[in-house]
């Protein structure tokens, strides 16, 4: 029934189909592709490891026209001219944030601009049975006003599973006419479409949606946010207590330090934050991730060395150099964000590295200045040394679980760089 659906509930809107795109791939599609006469189906699946393996067991069939393509979806649409009647998406929820940048206005944008006039976009949420939660319902919401920011005509299929067409030419709701028209036989839609998807079914879904939602897009992605909220729904849990422990602690721990304590920890918290806004950002923009998470890793890391012997020879200056690389702190989060409001998925990927080791290069540079203001010694090294581990940790966590899903890489970006300019303003109180 599933792939009834995936196939005929998009392609039932055309009149002749002939270019398919599958974006991964649901079980039994490709038979149901073939009562099409289709002269192309392109599938883009990420790892050729999943496509040789659905070939292998038989999960991926051979037909006429087929394409496999082992390349992250989106960079394969930025590339191409080839325009489609259809583009099936059949990814899971964006649970995720590589997964979530098939769901954003960006995305759906790309996706327009390789449709054939009358094209339709198609994809999939979790359904329900007959009361739609309110963490699911805003979610939909989400998704329809996005959608509907790009095309004239969105219309929800509730079942099993929520299904969008998406088309800048109005949509039919009589699918099973439709099919009967072209010829197209079925089972399940044949014989259960009338029975499950009434007129006022769909009418009530359609309606129910709040169109107050903000839209979901590539550097704020708002449907994590619904996602964490809804797994936290279901599960009948709250992260408040917490992050209401620990606030309290944090706010216990940064009273007890010392001024030069709070500069490392803070320069902890912006380093590991950058570099958790580096991997996400990377993750949106090029997808996959896996590959370069080490190269970035070991970039944020490169520079600490070459820092901390620049710092060695600059500690006598003390205040000064805390204040300068505070600044260059400052600048380089919002030179990167600037960047990537404005180009996107167009940034080569070394500037992501350049960006980690001058952050990284910075930090080194005030951990022997601060230590030299401390005085020196082995109780001193040890406590600015927990001040910026604790600071790193804080940033990881505060980067990653609250600013990216909640406020976007751009605000992130913007909120490391205002703890530094917190430290700016407390370097300015040392001496020496």
């Amino acid at each position: 029934s599933v792939a009834e659906e995936t196939v005929h509930y998009p392609l039932s809107q055309l009149d002749h189909p002939q270019r398919v795109l599958l974006i991964s791939l649901q079980a039994g599609v490709m038979a149901e592709l073939q009562k099409y006469d289709l002269t192309a189906v392109d599938y883009v699946e990420l790892d050729p490891e999943v496509s040789d393996a659905e070939l292998r067991f038989g999960l991926l069939k051979r037909v006429a026209g087929l394409h496999i393509l082992n390349q992250d979806a989106r960079a394969y649409l930025s590339r191409t001219t080839t325009r489609y009647d259809a583009i099936i998406v059949n990814l899971p929820e964006p649970a995720t944030f590589q997964v979530n940048r098939f769901y954003t206005r960006q995305f759906f944008q790309l996706a327009k601009a390789h449709l054939t006039p009358g094209g339709v976009l198609s994809f999939s949420m979790q359904g329900f049975d007959n009361f739609l939660a309110p963490a699911q319902r805003r979610k939909l919401s989400v998704l329809y006003n996005t959608a509907k920011a790009c095309f004239e005509h969105v219309l929800l299929l509730p079942g099993q599973k929520v299904y969008f067409l998406c088309r800048n030419r109005p949509l039919d709701t009589d699918i099973p006419w439709a099919l009967t028209r072209k010829g197209i036989a079925t089972v399940y839609i044949s014989g259960f479409y009338y029975g499950n998807l009434t007129a006022e079914r769909i009418r009530n879904l359609n309606d129910g949606l709040d169109g107050s939602t903000p839209l979901n897009v590539d550097h704020a992605p708002f449907l994590m946010r619904l996602m964490f909220a809804q797994w936290f729904a279901k599960f009948q849990t709250s992260p408040r207590i917490f992050f209401l422990v620990f606030g309290l602690l944090l706010a216990i721990y940064l009273w007890r330090i010392s001024t030069a304590e709070f500069v490392l920890f803070s320069t902890g918290c912006m380093t590991m934050g950058s570099e958790v806004l580096v991997i996400f950002a990377f993750q949106i923009y090029f997808g996959y991730i896996y590959l370069q998470i080490g190269i970035i890793v070991t970039v944020f890391l490169a520079g600490l060395l070459p820092g901390a012997w620049l710092g060695q020879r600059l500690h006598r200056r003390g205040r000064r150099v805390l204040a300068i690389t505070d600044i260059v702190l400052i600048v380089l989060p919002l030179l990167f964000v600037t960047a990537l409001a404005g180009l996107g998925e167009r940034i080569p990927a070394d500037l992501y590295l350049v960006f980690g080791f001058g952050v990284s290069v910075a930090c080194g540079i005030q951990f022997p200045v601060a230590l030299y203001l401390r005085g020196g010694g082995g109780a001193a090294a040890a406590r600015t040394f927990s001040a910026d581990l604790m600071g790193a940790a804080c940033g990881t966590l505060l980067t990653s679980i609250v600013l990216i899903p909640y406020v976007g890489i751009i605000w992130a970006a913007a909120t490391l760089a205002g703890i530094k300019l917190a430290s700016l303003v407390v370097v300015g109180t040392l001496k020496g």
